[in-house]
């Protein structure tokens, strides 16, 4: 289903089953388990909403960052997230910015603190974020020393290496979305759909 026919029929759904398709949109691979975590901004009005609908599934949020009506979410499965954090390469790489930390939950607390420094003009933005959410360690640290230019694809992500690699993921990642979304629209919920 094109996204503009999404779009259109979110404007006739009740509110938890326009948040579903918001989840569905831009949430479809954690949601299908084939990704360790997601960012989506939200209304602050609709967490709540977010909770209930994510309860019984393995997906964990944590609000980032804030705004006077809108948040930062980020959604996350934790297991997987620990697994990556952990491991030997990912932690060396997180110790140049600060992440010392040996709790998932406190490093969390880091990144949502230098998101706010950001926000607040007291930092440049904490380009590590994308080793929390998931991407290869060596795009991360390519686009770090390209300062975000010289890449050589970009999805949801700039790609510096492995390009192959990631147009296959990238390709996962929109089929799953279009498999979720249309799930969604046909009822079902996210606790039903998630892996």
């Amino acid at each position: 289903m094109p996204i503009y026919e999404i779009m259109r029929l979110r404007n006739t759904c009740n509110a938890e089953m326009n948040i579903s398709i918001q989840l569905a949109l831009h949430g479809a691979p954690i949601i299908k388990g084939i990704k360790i975590a997601n960012l989506i901004s939200v209304a602050a009005k609709e967490i709540e909403s977010i909770h209930k609908i994510l309860s019984g599934t393995n997906i964990c949020y944590r609000v980032l960052k804030t705004g006077d009506e809108h948040v930062i979410l980020y959604l996350y499965r934790k297991k997987e997230l620990k697994k990556y954090i952990f491991s030997a390469d990912i932690r060396e790489f997180l110790e140049l910015y600060g992440y010392t930390e040996n709790n998932i939950d406190e490093m969390l607390q880091r990144l949502s603190d230098r998101i706010m420094l950001h926000k607040n003009g007291k930092a440049e933005f904490p380009h590590e974020i994308g080793i929390f959410l998931g991407y290869p360690l060596m795009d991360v640290k390519g686009f770090l020393e390209n300062s975000g230019e010289n890449f050589s694809y970009v999805g949801y992500w700039k790609v510096y290496h492995n390009v192959q690699g990631a147009l296959r993921l990238f390709q996962k990642y929109d089929e799953e979305r279009e498999k979720t979304v249309r799930e969604v629209m046909l009822g079902k919920t996210i606790r039903e759909i998630a892996v």
